[in-house]
């Protein structure tokens, strides 16, 4: 098993007042769009912007101001375009697992590269699959998306500007992280291209497997699916853990007090306490990513005039993509440590 130590540096804070700052501000950068959405009667635009703001909170990656903006700024980028590429080339079958195929061996080649390189390849990719997905085609929703991105690094600079940075050890600069992402270093062609093909599955297979809604099963096999093979089980069934417990948390929020702006609120929540829940375990981490983009997916259906996703559905639907990636990472292994053959 793998020592998960890593996960916890990467979002590593100060205790104390700083995590408190922390929370407060991912809280804030997610919670202004989504309120802001319902009040205006955009839900659906207040939930993109809310969820593209959390993925760049997470892009939070690099030793100086500099190289965090930058990430940052360019995650938001990065699943714009994803989103768009997704919405204009996929929608049909066989466009759908193109775009994704393409998106995902580009997130599988850069994995083993900067932190913050991988990050926003790996949004990209779900960016991609959710515009694959759901099909917005107002244009409106991109820049939903862009607006969510810029005003999370907004509440950043504030937040530095009253707490100061928290503490990061992620030691290596951009310059070396670019030449590893193009050079596909500790990842190389037979992780990208599993990592591809496994996500182009979770869709592909969705008829003959009985999953209602595939981007929700590719979705999750691009969070989940990691590159170390054994070395990152333990992570991976951290994550999917995580995953599977936050729809049953999600669920129950909406159980017991079935009221929009509850569901908000306790989206909000969720969001607050993603990078701290990663601080302390990958498990919580995903945990609290998963409850906000349930409650987020519910307030953007029922915005829409649609009915909510049952439960049972939702749940086979996310099991299969954990154990699609679950046998990727697996097969990533056996791959890795076959014999070259003979010349």
């Amino acid at each position: 098993m793998a020592d998960t130590s890593w996960s916890r540096d990467l979002f590593k804070i100060a205790p104390g007042r700083v995590s408190y700052a922390v929370a407060a501000r991912v809280a804030a950068a997610t919670g202004v769009p989504l309120l802001a959405g319902i009040a205006t009667g955009d839900v659906v635009a207040g939930v993109i912007g809310a969820a593209c703001a959390m993925l760049v909170t997470m892009a939070d990656i690099g030793t100086t101001r500099a190289e965090r903006v930058g990430s940052m700024a360019a995650a938001a980028v990065a699943m714009v375009v994803g989103g768009t590429i997704g919405a204009k080339f996929g929608g049909t079958t066989y466009a759908d697992e193109a775009v994704v195929l393409g998106a995902a061996a580009l997130a599988g080649w850069v994995s083993g590269s900067h932190p913050a390189i991988a990050a926003v390849a790996r949004f990209c990719a779900v960016a991609t699959a959710a515009g694959a997905g759901l099909q917005f085609s107002d244009p409106a929703v991109a820049m939903a998306a862009l607006g969510g991105g810029a005003f999370a690094i907004l509440v950043t600079f504030v937040a530095w500007r009253l707490t100061g940075a928290p503490a990061a050890d992620n030691v290596m600069d951009w310059r070396a992280g670019l030449r590893a992402a193009i050079a596909g270093e500790h990842a190389g062609p037979q992780f990208a291209i599993l990592y591809a093909v496994a996500c182009a599955f979770a869709l592909l297979a969705a008829g003959t497997l009985g999953v209602a809604r595939p981007y929700w099963a590719t979705i999750t096999v691009m969070m989940v699916m990691r590159r170390e093979g054994l070395v990152s089980l333990e992570l991976v069934i951290h994550y999917m853990l995580g995953t599977l417990a936050g729809i049953l948390a999600a669920a129950a929020i909406e159980w017991v007090v079935p009221v929009p702006a509850v569901t908000a609120l306790g989206a909000i929540a969720s969001a607050a306490c993603l990078r701290v829940g990663f601080a302390l375990n990958p498990g919580l981490g995903y945990t609290a990513f998963t409850v906000f983009f349930m409650l987020a997916i519910d307030l953007a259906v029922r915005g829409g005039g649609l009915d909510a996703h049952l439960l049972s559905t939702r749940l086979y639907d996310v099991a299969v993509g954990c154990v699609i990636a679950l046998a990727g990472t697996l097969l990533t292994r056996f791959v890795s440590r076959r014999p070259a053959p003979a010349s």
